[in-house]
């Protein structure tokens, strides 16, 4: 029995991505339980799926509340592997069983700082393996965190491969739905509303394009603001700064005054969007490893994406254009470049299909996953 902990109300790439990964898991024969917010939107989905889950309120990783609710769970259904998926619910896993002997995997996903204090060095020594999605952050967590190098594994996202095959009906109605006039190209980035993503340069670069090819490119923003919490009344609570870069954005002239940009919000079927697309921009000032640039991989769009972390990794052997951080003008130019050059652009595309269905692909991931767990 597997323990999954996650305690994130926000619905971003992380989160929707844990529950993928759980979902692949129970279709694979895998028994777990998830602990997690009552708010959460995974809730739903697990049960459908007959999948236990088990609430943990909202509070500090230190609360001894929060704490025997996790011996609780542990206790009641037999669990032999606890996974956790953020820093905080992985310390809280490992104080809760600190002087209990447990296997404990954390899946790291998100960027980190230095920490090697105390706290820190107690709290991953008793890690059984740190799981990163790429070799950039094995380096780093070798360079950052207290762990040697036995804990480290490195699993790469995986991505259902069906799931790209739409039908070319929904994707003229994505078209047509977001008024795209012919001739017209459609530049897309999928992520939280926050402005450490570069959300905002993605729009200057739309607003702010040359007349002269203001015409030619349509900007799409899709994705939500970031939610810390809900409140009593369970109405979503957002991060001040993600509030901040919505307003901006809402703030700026949009298609309907003539400016080639449209802010949507999530999109749960939005692998269509993605493969309406011709391209896809990633600005985030420090990206560790970017799933929905994986997608857009697979949907065979030209990716654009800042030369920063991961990204810098996964567009690397020409699979993509890396451009500079903060940069409007930079995303302008690297639209203008393929534009021109689309000998160049088919060969970016092909190259970046073919690594992403070689590494990413849920029939080459799960068996890790499984060898992982039954070591």
């Amino acid at each position: 029995m597997i323990a999954h902990l996650m305690t994130s109300v926000s619905r971003g790439g992380l989160e929707l991505y844990v529950l993928e990964l759980i979902l692949k898991l129970h279709a694979a024969g895998l028994k777990q339980v998830v602990i997690c917010d009552e708010n959460s939107f995974i809730v739903s989905e697990l049960r459908a799926k007959n999948i236990p889950v088990e609430f943990l309120k909202p509070g500090s990783r230190y609360n001894p509340f929060r704490i025997r609710k996790l011996r609780q769970v542990h206790r009641r259904y037999g669990v032999t592997i606890w996974q956790s998926h953020q820093r905080d619910d992985m310390i809280i896993v490992a104080l809760a069983f600190f002087f209990k002997k447990i296997r404990h995997i954390f899946s790291l996903y998100m960027g980190f700082a230095h920490k090697k204090d105390l706290l820190h060095r107690l709290v991953y020594s008793r890690l059984e393996k740190l799981v990163t999605t790429s070799h950039l952050m094995n380096s780093l967590a070798l360079e950052r965190l207290p762990v040697k190098p036995e804990q480290i594994a490195c699993i790469r996202y995986g991505r259902e491969t069906n799931a790209f095959k739409v039908q070319a009906a929904k994707i003229r109605a994505v078209k047509k739905s977001l008024g795209v006039k012919p001739g017209q190209k459609i530049v897309l980035s999928l992520c939280r509303i926050d402005p450490m993503k570069g959300v905002r340069e993605f729009a200057d670069a739309a607003v702010q394009m040359d007349a002269q090819w203001r015409k030619k490119f349509l900007f799409v923003q899709i994705g939500e603001r970031s939610i810390p919490k809900y409140d009593a009344q369970k109405r979503p609570v957002y991060m001040p700064e993600s509030e901040e870069a919505f307003a901006y954005l809402g703030s700026l002239p949009g298609s309907s005054q003539g400016a080639p940009y449209l802010l949507l919000p999530f999109q749960k079927q939005f692998v269509p969007y993605l493969l309406a697309a011709d391209y896809f921009v990633l600005a985030s000032y420090d990206e560790m490893y970017s799933l929905s640039l994986v997608d857009a991989l697979m949907a065979k769009c030209l990716v654009i994406g800042t030369d920063n972390g991961g990204t810098t990794e996964q567009l690397a052997e020409q699979r993509g254009i890396l451009v500079a951080t903060k940069n409007a003008a930079a995303i302008q130019d690297a639209l203008i470049f393929a534009e021109k050059h689309p000998r160049e652009r088919a060969k970016m595309q092909k190259a970046g299909y073919t690594w992403v269905m070689r590494e990413h692909d849920w029939q080459k991931v799960i068996p890790q996953w499984l060898a992982l767990y039954s070591n």
